[in-house]
């Protein structure tokens, strides 16, 4: 009887394993064959800039141009208020805005992660970042562009 009772708990155990693993891989936001997860923000008071990082990840087989429409891209505060970016860096790609770089261009890899950076200037110590979004192209159809809202949580 103890063996039986023994196996049952091992079975119930590993079962509820699987099923924490099924949700939390549920609230993973995967857009387009690709991972975003925010990493973290904080606001460089000294400079007034609001700093939020994040990493992407690409499940798809093939290495992959990602586009990103810069100009689209941006950062909403509390109000729901706009704010564009002084500079993006993805890997080791920067753009910075007054360059006026609609896209940045960056070639993802299969399962390997790649830091975003997102900095936005002249942000208010009383405002408190709500949300990113990305803009960029769809993979499966040229022109197309995707919107991904990806809340900040701290």
């Amino acid at each position: 009887m103890n063996v039986f009772v023994r196996y049952i708990s091992i079975f119930i155990l590993f079962l509820g394993g699987r099923i924490v693993q099924a949700q939390s891989a549920d609230s993973l936001l995967v857009v387009d064959d690709i991972q975003f997860d925010v990493k973290g923000y904080y606001v460089d008071e000294s400079k007034k800039e609001l700093v939020i990082n994040l990493f992407a990840i690409s499940y798809s087989t093939d290495p992959r141009e990602y586009k990103m429409n810069t100009f689209s891209t941006q950062v909403f505060d509390q109000k729901k208020q706009p704010h564009f970016f002084s500079r993006i860096q993805m890997g080791n790609v920067l753009v910075k805005f007054e360059d006026k770089q609609n896209y940045l261009h960056y070639l993802l890899e299969e399962d390997k992660p790649v830091d975003i950076q997102v900095v936005v200037k002249d942000w208010k110590k009383t405002d408190k970042p709500l949300m990113i979004k990305l803009v960029f192209e769809s993979s499966t159809e040229e022109g197309e562009f995707l919107d991904v809202p990806i809340p900040l949580k701290n």
